[in-house]
């Protein structure tokens, strides 16, 4: 068996650890409506109203959106070896997603109720489930090649793949909600910027060869015309 075969197999082994989970933004200086920097809490638009005088669910799901994001991404290792990589990804990577998706379960489950009682928290619960899973995606899409793979092109294509699979159904999950609240962001008038915003958004997520769909079933997503 050839050397870049057996790195092959490795690479298939390594990343058995993002399995069932489910080109990054650049990290912009995160200013309120950006839809380029990096997906945060800072990047919203402004509300019409104070989060203050939104409904209790709400303002819970927001806090509990604000600590989904508080978790940082674990720091790859500089131009790892497959066995640098392998063991960066069993261990601070494996953890923090696992920890990551328990956060962004909790409030996507209280945004889709709060999104039941207003059309303008539909609107904004529908802007936070996209940050977060767009967040989720960028940072697995920005594992990095192990270095001795970059000599092998198609065993290095075979890494992408898997990476950009792993993504996908995060990135289904943020179209999903983005594009529902670029629709719903029609009324208020006070709120239609948020239109803007979530149609930028997803005019600038990562493409993928084998995007998912998503959980469409989520209330966020529901459309009211």
């Amino acid at each position: 068996m050839r050397g870049s075969q057996r790195a092959g197999f490795v690479i298939l082994a390594l990343l058995g650890a993002l399995a069932g989970c489910g080109g990054g933004a650049s990290r912009v200086p995160r200013v309120e409506g950006s839809v380029d920097a990096w997906p945060s809490m800072e990047v919203l638009p402004s509300p019409d109203r104070a989060i203050e005088s939104l409904s209790e669910r709400m303002r819970f799901a927001y806090l509990l959106t604000e600590q989904s994001f508080e978790l940082d991404p674990p720091l790859a290792p500089l131009r790892p070896t497959v066995a640098q990589l392998q063991e960066w990804s069993d261990g601070e990577l494996s953890a923090w997603i696992e920890r990551k998706n328990q956060l962004v379960e909790a409030a996507r489950a209280e945004l889709d109720l709060a999104a039941e009682e207003s059309h303008r928290q539909r609107i904004m619960a529908g802007a936070l489930v996209g940050l977060m899973y767009e967040d989720v995606a960028r940072v697995i899409l920005s594992v990095p090649v192990p270095a001795e793979l970059l000599s092998d092109p198609e065993i290095a294509e075979v890494f992408r793949d898997i990476i950009d699979y792993q993504a996908s159904t995060y990135l289904g999950h943020a179209r999903n909600a983005y594009r529902a609240c670029n629709r719903n962001a029609v009324r208020p008038q006070s709120m239609r910027h948020w239109a803007g915003f979530c149609s930028g958004r997803l005019d600038l997520l990562p493409s993928s060869r084998r995007l998912g769909s998503g959980d469409s079933t989520t209330r966020v997503e529901v459309i009211v015309e």
